[in-house]
């Protein structure tokens, strides 16, 4: 942060009388970003969700949300306390229950989970699972205690109620409820949200996504990576607020996150990575606790992760796909939907690169594994932080900060991989060297097994790209595609949006806004997405793709 923005946060002591700190900020403006007229009297310097913070862009650093109407931020009075409550997909009859407390000294965590189909938690199973501890690298080195509790055997299209314990003496979580998720044989149809690029800002999609849930418009949701911006800072609580905000939507409803380029620098690949651990293991190390990720360079907390979680199998069976052992990609099935979620930052980081053939190694096996299981699973779709099409030109410096990056565990400037890999300024249409890249090595995997559509986020807007191949339109039609449809989806809430420059040949649809998708597969023949406005949650766009046979796509271009 600069000196300015320092000098800000100290200044702003009470939100509820800034003039008392010599804070020139309409007070009215102020109150009017609580979602009751005005800060609590107790407030200080806490802040609600969704606000931004009154002295600067991004919002202020919330801390707990229990005692919050979207978030009105406090420490846990009691150590142990259940924190951060996700619901984590695993499979259509596995979910994971995660969680955050922040334990006494040389308190050992027992984390438990109760699961009933009953409001009042009768005839509960109750659950055991696993602890990691991850370690903050800011000036304070808090010690998170990061809990997963699988809960099995579900039932599909069920309602259950679960609360969490650490076993450290602790109250429990309050009880929390959730629908499980379904196979393709279960009958009816797969919904889902799917978004990137959203923090904790006045104008996310947080409150529409828990609407959605309430009124059954989705099952599951998909975060397309850049969560929090960013999840370590501020000795981690950004990530901490961000979490405690999302939960009262992600205790409800489960999901799918995905790595961003935001969860790449520095502590974030520790925070993310150890947060999301849960949810793409099939098989559990050991039952081991304490496993810890400390800080470093990104390639050391690549290795200390992948030695950490390296005895899971991800994917595989369960999961419908091929155990890549990593939680950098990986795939699941839900409903009629197989979900390839794709590491990018392999193309954009020269630290990364190591990661980019045996991803692709791993691609091709699980695609050609769900390829001979269309009958039951007919939809391919696979998603990634960054996009292979776009049109969009905001110089990514500025808004997505990617002028820096980690290199042999330093931060330094982007500006010396920009001759070798290309900076990310937009895709305009002939392709940066970056661009290109992903095509020549995803296209014709997607081509060969009919994946049908590819969802990305990072550029701030929506675009809707027309089915296209080697940066080439293969016809202005989703009835019947010849190839692989795209979609941009990045502005769930970021802290700035991108511009346009002029449409790409394969460019349907632009919009800057703040937005998400909403998708809903009817059957095995129709895929629609229509896009949401985050404003109003009204429909802005809907595209409906007709495959009335799936399998491999043929180029006519």
């Amino acid at each position: 942060a600069s000196p300015a923005t320092l000098e800000v946060r100290e200044r702003v002591r009470n939100v509820a009388d800034l003039a008392s700190d010599g804070n020139t900020r309409s007070q009215s403006d102020t109150n009017a970003k609580w979602k009751n007229g005005s800060p609590p009297a107790d407030a200080g310097r806490n802040c609600a969700m969704p606000t931004n913070d009154v002295g600067e862009t991004y919002w202020c650093f919330c801390r707990d949300s229990h005692n919050a109407d979207w978030g009105y931020c406090m420490e846990p009075a009691t150590p142990g306390t259940p924190v951060q409550l996700n619901v984590q997909v695993v499979a259509p009859t596995v979910a994971i229950a995660a969680w955050v407390t922040f334990e006494s000294a040389g308190a050992e965590p027992h984390p438990t989970a109760r699961l009933s189909k009953f409001a009042d938690m009768r005839n509960a199973q109750a659950l055991s699972g696993v602890t990691r501890t991850y370690t903050e690298s800011g000036s304070k080195h808090r010690m998170y205690s990061m809990h997963f509790v699988r809960l099995t055997g579900l039932a599909p299209r069920t309602k259950y109620y679960y609360d969490v314990n650490s076993g450290t003496g602790a109250p429990s979580s309050p009880v929390h409820d959730f629908v499980s998720l379904y196979h393709g044989s279960d009958g009816g149809p797969t919904k889902f949200a799917i978004f990137g690029d959203m923090g904790v800002y006045t104008y996310n999609n947080m409150d529409n996504l828990e609407t959605d849930t309430a009124v059954g418009n989705i099952d599951f949701l998909i975060h397309l990576g850049d969560h929090a911006y960013n999840i370590a800072d501020d000795d981690g609580y950004r990530g901490d607020g961000y979490m405690d905000a999302f939960s009262r939507v992600l205790a409800h409803v489960p999901w799918i996150p995905v790595l961003g380029n935001h969860e790449y620098y520095g502590d974030e690949f520790h925070r993310y990575t150890d947060m999301v651990m849960g949810g793409v293991n099939q098989s559990w190390p050991d039952g081991r606790r304490g496993v810890k990720s400390m800080d470093g360079s990104a390639l050391n907390a690549a290795i200390s992760l992948g030695q950490a979680m390296g005895p899971a199998a991800h994917g595989g069976v369960e999961h419908g796909g091929v155990p890549s052992n990593t939680s950098r990609y990986y795939s699941v099935d839900v409903g009629l939907v197989h979900f390839v979620a794709l590491d990018m930052n392999a193309y954009y980081f020269s630290t990364e690169e190591q990661f980019r053939q045996p991803q692709l190694k791993w691609l091709d096996q699980d695609l050609a594994a769900a390829a001979s299981n269309r009958a039951a699973v007919p939809w391919l779709v696979v998603m990634a932080h960054h996009p292979m099409y776009c049109s969009s030109v905001t110089l990514a410096a500025d808004v997505h900060q990617d002028a820096a990056a980690i290199v042999d565990g330093k931060l330094v400037s982007m500006v010396d991989e920009v001759d070798r890999l290309g900076a990310f300024n937009g895709c305009t249409g002939t392709g940066e060297q970056t661009v290109a890249e992903t095509r020549a090595d995803l296209e014709p995997l997607f081509m060969k097994y009919g994946v049908d559509v590819f969802f990305a986020g990072h550029e701030h807007d929506y675009e809707s790209i027309w089915p296209s191949f080697n940066n080439k339109i293969q016809q202005k039609s989703f009835v019947e595609p010849k190839a692989t449809s795209h979609f941009v989806t990045g502005a769930g809430g970021a802290p700035a949006l991108d511009a346009f420059g002029s449409p790409g040949p394969w460019t349907r649809k632009q919009l800057a806004a703040w937005s998400y998708g909403r998708v809903t597969v009817h059957n095995a023949s129709h895929f629609q997405y229509d896009h949401i406005i985050n404003a109003d949650g009204s429909i802005y766009d809907t595209v409906m793709i007709v495959q009335s046979s799936h399998g491999p796509f043929s180029s006519i271009a």
